[in-house]
């Protein structure tokens, strides 16, 4: 299955391109973009799918981050994305009270890293 989205740009506000169409992405582009959503979204944030979504406030917001337990959320929540073929690495760093992370992504249509 290939994945077909919306293109967001650096703010992650979906753009127009010169036709004055809204842009759809594929291939590594839109399995990137998703793998970036799925990163960006708490456990119970979405309405209609309450268990999805990475439990930002039982691993990262609990005073010491639970590193482990915030990377194993998020390999899996990678993982469940169409077209991953496999979470490479996932590397995670806190700093000056920020937790930060660094992913490589191999999938169907090639490698790609994502941060947040």
């Amino acid at each position: 299955m290939t994945i077909r989205m919306f293109g967001v740009d650096s703010n992650n506000d979906m753009y127009t391109g010169p036709d004055g169409n809204i842009i759809i992405v594929a291939g590594l582009v839109a399995v990137k973009q998703a793998c970036e959503h799925v990163m960006k979204t708490m456990l119970a944030e979405m309405v209609l799918a309450y268990n999805q979504g990475l439990p930002n406030f039982q691993t990262v917001w609990v005073g010491a981050p639970n590193v482990p337990q915030f990377e194993a959320a998020g390999r899996a929540a990678l993982q469940n994305v169409p077209d991953v073929v496999q979470v490479v690495s996932f590397d995670t760093i806190v700093r000056n009270n920020t937790l930060a992370y660094t992913a490589v992504i191999q999938t169907n249509f090639g490698d790609a890293v994502i941060n947040g």
